[in-house]
């Protein structure tokens, strides 16, 4: 069973993650008494300091920029136990309509791991701050303002003259027929053939 936690987001380092599973689908859920919206999940299975594992779902809300961290009670499981908590993690996902996908962390380089770690909402507090990076704005909330750094003014040096270049190539080239008539006509019936 998975029950809700009072925490914003998922402490580990990337030597502690067994697997990470990504929703591929953002459906609208209503979890825990927060209304209906677009929501991605996210499954960790992390192995702890302590020689146990745990699993954590984590519904990262889209418009209220907020989110849901479950974790299976009890929150610490042997190895044993694994394979049947993440099953269970699965099917909770799914029964709110989300399909997934396993990250197959364990087998990318550490670099790749790095950066995937950097792309997930899970390890990070600050959702305002997440959604604006990943949605290429700057960070720390700077609004750069593009009026202010483009120059609109009149170009005055190294502009082509369209007339000048008719001048230095009067003639023009004559349009060549690509395709035969014949060639036309096949494509003429196929297109009338839907």
């Amino acid at each position: 069973m998975y029950e809700i936690q009072a925490i914003k987001s998922i402490a580990v380092s990337k030597e502690q993650i067994v697997a990470i599973i990504e929703s591929i689908n953002k459906p609208m859920v209503a979890a825990a008494g927060k209304p209906l919206e677009s929501t991605k999940a996210y499954i960790l299975g992390m192995r702890q300091g302590t020689g146990l594992f745990s699993i954590y779902v984590y519904l990262h809300l889209l418009q209220s920029k907020e989110c849901l961290i479950y974790l299976h009670e009890p929150g610490e499981i042997a190895m044993e136990a694994y394979h049947d908590t993440e099953m269970e993690a699965l099917q909770f996902v799914e029964s709110m309509g989300f399909m997934v996908d396993n990250c197959n962390f364990r087998n990318l380089s550490p670099e790749l791991q790095q950066e995937l770690i950097d792309q997930m909402p899970m390890f990070t507090e600050d959702l305002d701050e997440y959604d604006r990076l990943a949605s290429g704005g700057d960070p720390a909330g700077e609004e750069v303002d593009d009026e202010e750094n483009l120059d609109l003014g009149p170009l005055e040096e190294n502009v082509i003259d369209l007339d000048e270049v008719a001048e230095i190539f009067p003639e023009t080239v004559p349009v060549k027929q690509v395709i035969s008539e014949e060639g036309l006509a096949k494509i003429i019936r196929l297109f009338s053939s839907f």
